[in-house]
């Protein structure tokens, strides 16, 4: 988050706090299943349709639960099954000082947001424990998941745009696309395709029509709340630095063109730019090359200043490319300022040429390799063979967590390692990053049945088999992970045995 927009909700927040006004979030519109709501003061209590959420207030449900809130602001909360969700921050008089702060602690939630994501967007967030979430006017659905592999911060865009930004980096996510922050220091990434956990509810038709019917309503619903409040209109948003209106689409085009660049897109390029313009089959040969060795890569423009006309447009700014260089995850970091000549035809928005800084420009190669490191691996299973077969360390206590350290692999989001025992197990796990060049999973015995116990392992099952032999003794776990980037090149095998007696 910047501190500029910081600033604004802590500025906002702090007036409500001294005016001595609570402003309700919302009324509660529809509950299923189990779900309950615990106010700031601590106090808990099963929740029902026709209650009204407080700011301070989290609203949780089961796993069986769902619930609906209609905003103050003609918005909508979806709460999907296993969620938390705390109500931060909220104001909404129709004025200059309208917010909301919204705190994803756990689950999911579809936000449908009323009129302060239309005249209020920067003083909109969902925050989470890795990541900010802000909007463009936008219905989106924010996920977290607190453990496992696939820890961290999502979120999908159904309508408008949202920003993801943690402090290692920031993406634009647009409709249909989906992003992620994990935890640890890896940066944000825009994922290839949406998540299969995000799964409509059977109440998604509901939904529609409730956000149907809330756009409707918004325009008279905002001009009663004015009304009752005496907030005066928020001041229409003239842009920034001469911008007009064709200048400020230019510049969204140029943000859409960036995104396409990070994730490798030809075809966006083919689509938006004419093959007559000076340097064209240049570009594309340099997005092929950036996409093949520079990954998690990510482009921010700063100081941005757009003029244009109906089909015309400059856009100047400051930029800043960021990447992770192959083979070795090198960081690497260039900046520079451009100008951007944008042209408007039948299929958009384009670029047309490029003077000063070209972000668009393969980033350099590292002159300066550092010597590789050898990576190192540690496993443990804290209960002996005996307490496992007779039920005193019961296998659905077990845990083994397993800690890959590769300083060469920094920046990877995960890298995968072999776990086999003497009977001849064999099975593959990825082990994702926890921060840069670590890499930590801690295996469970979960419905998916992470560990095994058995006297008869079956290789490729996807379990780590504990097998019992006489007395009984099981086979050791040995945890094996190939280091392909050692000293004095070729690569080796770091390994943990893990001696079960």
């Amino acid at each position: 988050m910047s501190v500029n927009r910081f600033a604004a909700w802590i500025s906002v927040v702090l007036a409500a706090a001294v005016g001595g006004v609570v402003h309700a979030r919302g009324t509660v519109d529809f509950v299923e299943g189990t779900a309950s709501l615990t106010t700031a003061g601590g106090e808990t209590r099963l929740l029902k349709a026709g209650e009204r959420v407080e700011v301070g207030d989290t609203v949780v449900t089961g796993s069986d639960g769902e619930v609906h809130v209609r905003t103050d602001d003609s918005g909508l909360l979806a709460l999907r099954r296993n969620t938390r969700l705390k109500i931060d921050a909220y104001q909404a008089d129709g004025g200059d000082a309208d917010h909301a702060v919204l705190r994803l602690l756990k689950g999911s939630f579809r936000s449908v947001t009323g009129w302060i994501g239309k005249t209020n967007a920067r003083s909109y967030a969902v925050k989470t424990a890795t990541a900010t979430i802000g909007i463009r006017g936008t219905d989106h659905e924010p996920l977290v998941i607190d453990e496992g592999p696939e820890a961290g911060t999502y979120d999908k865009v159904n309508e408008g745009g949202t920003l993801l930004d943690t402090p290692f980096g920031k993406i634009d996510i647009a409709p249909g696309q989906a992003g992620f922050a994990p935890r640890g220091t890896i940066p944000p990434t825009v994922l290839p395709k949406v998540p299969a956990f995000f799964v409509p509810t059977r109440n998604e038709a509901a939904i529609e029509k409730k956000k149907a019917d809330a756009e409707t309503a918004a325009p008279q619903r905002l001009e009663d709340r004015r009304k009752e409040s005496g907030a005066r209109p928020k001041k229409e948003d003239k842009g920034r630095g001469g911008d007009t209106d064709g200048g400020r689409d230019a510049r969204l085009a140029l943000d859409e063109h960036l995104r396409a660049y990070e994730r490798g897109d030809l075809d966006h390029f083919r689509r938006k730019l004419s093959p007559s313009m000076i340097g064209y089959q240049k570009m594309l040969d340099d997005i092929l090359a950036d996409s093949t060795r520079c990954k998690h890569m990510r482009f921010n423009l700063s100081n941005v200043q757009a003029q244009g006309g109906k089909d015309l447009a400059v856009v100047q700014a400051t930029w800043e490319k960021r990447c992770l260089l192959l083979p070795n995850y090198t960081p690497q970091l260039e900046t520079g300022q451009g100008t951007f000549l944008m042209h408007k035809s039948a299929g958009g928005w384009g670029l047309a040429g490029i003077t000063g800084g070209n972000p668009f420009k393969p980033v350099a190669a590292v002159t300066s390799a550092t010597s590789p490191t050898l990576a190192t691996v540690s496993a443990s299973l804290p209960y002996t063979c005996f307490n496992i077969a007779n039920g005193i360390a019961p296998l659905a206590s077990l845990q083994m967590p397993v800690t890959v350290t590769d300083p060469d692999k920094a920046g990877a989001t995960s890298v995968s390692v072999k776990i086999t025992n003497a009977a001849g197990d064999v099975e593959t796990f990825s082990i994702p990053a926890v921060s840069s060049g670590v890499f930590k999973r801690v295996f469970k015995n979960t419905p998916t049945s992470e560990f095994h116990l058995t006297g008869t392992p079956a290789a490729g099952n996807g379990r780590i088999d504990i097998n019992i032999g006489v007395g009984p003794t099981c086979s050791p776990i040995t945890v094996t992970y190939t280091d392909t980037t050692v000293p004095g090149g070729g690569s080796q095998n770091a390994t943990a045995t893990i001696n079960i007696p």
